[in-house]
């Protein structure tokens, strides 16, 4: 992988070298391999390589053709190079190593600007056609690397990460008001509502799945994948064949991300999509002679467990199924000893560029990335994903899929089979569907009556006249955000939210940058794109049967799974259980560093400071779980005020 930058002339100036030069030289944070430059006139490119497989060591990057007159950059790994090996009349000669950026090269000038559309794996990359004078620019399906813009005055500069961009900026660097508006207003962990704008004015990234055509008549860009309308819903005769049709596809996108030049590593928990991918990769290393290096989460030795039966929050057990299965997978437990959500925020705000809302899980996130790069990993695989595809199966999403196909006596079968299963009385599963059926239109109406005086925002720190100002009401409306009155989907009503372009690249911009800063790869093959294709084109009864949910992959993976873990229905994993008692040991000192922050008259135009203050007064003395939102929403402000600082500090 690679972190990428250029400036293009478009009025045929030429590019300050000293320019480029600059921007490069901004990439020396991360941890790069090589950094080289080309330099022709109008255009500079840089690249800074990590060597993560053996065809990465070989790159030249940046890479001039002069038959053709293309110059490329890339931030890439390919997974499908045997199928454009077929493609592109290419032999696989065993002495010859031809690079990604190789193959991505010979695919554009094969497909043009639907080169993309035959390309599979992790990549953002740029090629300049000399003769034509036409920039050409991609990211990839699913937004797994990052690929910013600045343009303005016929100069183009592009990066993998944002602050090199700085070096061509023509006016002040500022914030993006609204940008800042909805980070600030989004419940959840959600940074940004949309994926077209960044925290600065002015610069932009490119969305999942688009390319950017730049050339005399201006700037497009293009939508190349859209799976919403391409996947076509897939009819077969049996489970049996269902079951062969997804391992094949599952077990390749697995497969396809074992290169690498060192270790292979997992971010394993105890669930069905970590320990599917663990399962079927270590079959495959140990095919090789290889072993598998799993680094796992758990809580720190003073938790105190205060859960329910049906939630745990230390997954050993089931880490431990999984590891006996096989014999080639070594498990690193990473407790996280002393660190919690304000741990290392100086750090994390100069790695993303921005500040961060993850603060739950941040810190044993990175640590387990830091760990594994430590242990000789060069890819570190998860499941992140999988909830959405593998392991999809929702009951009362069924249930409302089956109600709106018309397919009532099977939706009352349903109802007694899950009943059963899960010990509830039918009445009170059937009380529970009807309250989804319902038209959302009616339910709405109910909640406004019953709670006039709801506040939208009263969990999140985002100052009302700010929302106001930038009609966040309206489009979050729009959007369904933040709602009101819960919203409930069918199957194919979920299908827009799995692929949702928005989600794809809050994750891809963490990976990224993350990634980059330890030397190594996260690759989740639950978000490759032809498992998210196979998984949008079942049927319903493939994901629930039965009242049995996550049928699909329980079904699929017998015999490769240990039972243990395919077969549990009782008690779910909860991450990240522990993260108010870490702050515990250390609450004085944390809460002194809370209260201060908001009095840092900085934040006012953005926070709404009083109701900050207030919710801090209510967890003097020690912070109670229940009042997780009030430490959450302070943690977030704190976080942001910092970044604010930092900010006005170097602009």
């Amino acid at each position: 992988m690679s972190a990428v930058c250029g400036i293009i002339h478009m009025d045929g100036k030429p590019v300050s070298l000293e320019n480029g030069k600059a921007m490069i030289d901004k990439l020396d944070i991360y941890k790069l391999d090589s950094k080289d430059i080309c330099f022709r006139n109008q255009v500079f490119f840089g690249c800074g390589i990590q060597y993560i497989t053996i065809e990465s060591e070989k790159e030249k990057l940046p890479l001039f053709d002069e038959s053709t007159g293309l110059t490329i950059t890339a931030d890439a790994i390919i997974d499908n190079r045997t199928e454009l090996f077929a493609l592109l009349d290419i032999s696989e000669e065993p002495n010859k190593c031809i690079t990604d950026s190789e193959l991505i090269l010979l695919a554009y000038k094969k497909w043009g600007q639907d080169c993309p559309k035959f390309l599979l794996g992790d990549f953002a990359f740029a090629i300049w056609d000399e003769k034509k004078k036409k920039l050409f620019c991609a990211r990839d399906h699913v937004g797994k690397r990052t690929f910013y813009y600045y343009y303005s005055n016929n100069i183009f500069a592009f990066c993998t990460v944002i602050k090199p961009l700085f070096v061509v900026y023509d006016k002040d660097v500022n914030l993006n008001e609204r940008w800042v508006t909805d980070f600030l207003a989004l419940q959840g962990v959600l940074h940004e509502s949309e994926c077209s704008e960044t925290i600065y004015k002015d610069i932009y990234q490119l969305p999942p799945a688009y390319t950017i055509t730049l050339d005399s008549e201006g700037i497009k860009k293009n939508q190349y994948w859209n799976p919403l309308k391409e996947v076509q819903p897939l009819r077969l005769n049996s489970d049996e064949e269902y079951d062969e049709a997804f391992k094949k596809v599952f077990f390749e996108a697995v497969h396809c991300r074992l290169r690498s030049s060192n270790e292979v590593g997992i971010m394993l928990s105890g669930g069905l999509d970590s320990g599917s991918v663990a399962c079927i990769a270590a079959n495959k290393l140990s095919q090789e002679g290889k072993k598998l290096k799993a680094f796992s989460s758990i809580p720190m030795l003073k938790y105190k467990d205060n859960l329910s039966k049906c939630y745990t929050a230390d997954e050993s057990d089931f880490i431990e199924a999984i590891s006996n299965s096989v014999d080639n997978i070594d498990v690193t437990y990473c407790r996280s000893e002393g660190k919690h959500s304000l741990t290392n925020i100086e750090s994390f705000i100069n790695i993303l560029e921005q500040p961060y809302k993850t603060i739950e899980n941040l810190f044993w996130y990175n640590e387990i990335i830091e760990t594994a790069s430590k242990n000789g990993c060069k890819v570190l695989l998860d499941g992140q994903y999988g909830n959405c595809t593998i392991s999809y199966g929702d009951f009362f999403i069924h249930a409302l899929t089956l109600y709106r196909e018309g397919r009532i006596l099977t939706l009352l079968k349903e109802i007694r089979s899950y009943s059963k299963l899960k010990n509830i009385h039918p009445y009170i599963v059937s009380k529970a569907v009807t309250k989804m059926i319902l038209p959302y239109k009616f339910r709405k109406a109910v909640s406004n009556k019953l709670n006039k005086n709801y506040d939208r925002f009263s969990k999140v720190p985002v100052n009302s006249q700010l929302a106001k100002k930038w009609n966040v009401e309206k489009r979050f409306d729009e959007e369904n955000l933040n709602q009101r009155t819960q919203r409930y989907y069918d199957l194919y009503e979920t299908h827009k939210q799995i692929v949702n372009p928005v989600a794809f690249s809050h994750i891809g911009t963490m990976e990224t940058k993350l990634s980059l800063a330890n030397g190594i790869v996260k690759r989740d093959p639950t978000r490759d794109k032809r498992v998210i294709e196979f998984c949008l084109s079942l049927p319903t009864e493939q994901f629930v049967r039965n009242g049995h949910e996550r049928y699909l992959i329980r079904r699929s993976m017998e015999g490769i799974l240990p039972d243990k873990v395919r077969l549990n229905r009782s008690t779910r994993g909860l991450q990240s259980a522990d993260w108010i008692q870490r702050l515990i040991p250390e609450w004085e000192h944390i809460y002194d560093k809370l209260e201060a922050c908001l009095s840092d008259s900085n934040i006012n135009a953005y926070i709404d400071v009083d109701k900050l203050k207030k919710e801090l007064s209510s967890i003097r003395d020690i912070p109670d779980e229940k009042k997780w939102y009030s430490i959450r929403m302070i943690i977030i402000s704190f976080i942001f005020s910092y970044f604010l600082k930092d900010f006005y500090k170097y602009t």
